[in-house]
């Protein structure tokens, strides 16, 4: 009964002796990727951008190890005999078939990396990409998922990402508050002078802007004198930013009406020729 299996290892005894050798060099090769892997993820774990260092570091071990398998496989049938010339020519139109069938996808896992390699951005920073903007929710190989102000979801394809102009601007230092304020040019040389300093007063309550507000005329345009606000925040939260200058300019608007003091509108004087 045993007969046929002893004849055919006899038989086969080279080709099962270089079967196992390859296979033994698979798993060590397998392990001791995985033993790397073990100690990369131990030193990234704390980072700050976890979830896409691990995302990169998943596929880049993921190719790793499919090379390593068919240069395994290559390798045994190269010393059993067999030409590796077809099977090459095959795999090499094959592959040609499926890239031009997923080239989107293909692009947007590329894209991913270029996001990933640059650092551009984590899960948590407020960004602008390709018009679009909100706080990242999600990034992975094939998008990159942004939560609106409106609450509203934006999946953007990673090779467009790529391809964008991205704002970070969760990675500013501070914010600038550049503010048009337009009054009417009826307005009193005392009361523009008052709006300054209201202007003024209302920035330096505001423990958020860095000391030395920048205000003053800033145009004679057709319907207002404009008083322009430069000021710098103290914060990089761009929502925190949103928040104090919504406070600041309700701060304003509260003092001009108490002072008696009249933003302008577009207006229009229409002259009337009488005949007569």
């Amino acid at each position: 009964m045993n007969e046929p299996i002893i004849n055919f290892i006899q038989t086969n005894y080279n080709m099962l002796l270089q079967l196992a050798i390859h296979s033994a060099i698979l798993v060590i090769g397998l392990k001791f990727i995985n033993g790397i892997v073990k100690n990369i993820k131990e030193k990234i774990i704390s980072d700050s951008n976890t979830s896409t260092k691990l995302h990169l570091l998943f596929v880049i071990t993921r190719i790793i190890k499919v090379l390593l398998v068919i240069l395994t496989i290559a390798s045994f049938l190269q010393v059993n005999g067999y030409s590796l010339t077809s099977l090459m020519t095959g795999l090499g139109i094959t592959g040609l078939a499926i890239g031009f069938a997923a080239k989107e996808s293909l692009a947007c896992i590329l894209g991913s990396f270029s996001i990933m390699l640059d650092n551009i951005y984590k899960i948590g920073d407020y960004v602008e990409i390709n018009g679009y903007e909100g706080i990242v929710e999600s990034i992975n190989f094939r998008s990159t998922k942004l939560r609106t102000a409106n609450n509203a979801l934006i999946t953007i394809p990673n090779n467009i990402t790529a391809d964008s102009i991205v704002q970070n601007r969760s990675n500013a230092k501070h914010f600038r508050i550049l503010q048009n304020f337009d009054i009417e040019y009826d307005t009193s040389d005392e009361k523009i002078n008052l709006a300054m300093a209201l202007i003024k007063q209302a920035c330096e309550n505001n423990k958020q802007l860095q000391k030395g507000v920048h205000i003053f005329i800033s145009n004679l345009g057709e319907n207002s004198i404009t008083i322009q606000l430069i000021a710098n925040t103290t914060t990089n939260d761009w929502l925190k930013y949103l928040k104090l200058k919504s406070e600041l300019l309700q701060e304003v608007i509260h003092q001009f009406r108490a002072n008696d003091i009249n933003f302008a509108f577009p207006s229009r004087t229409v002259y009337l020729k009488n005949e007569d």
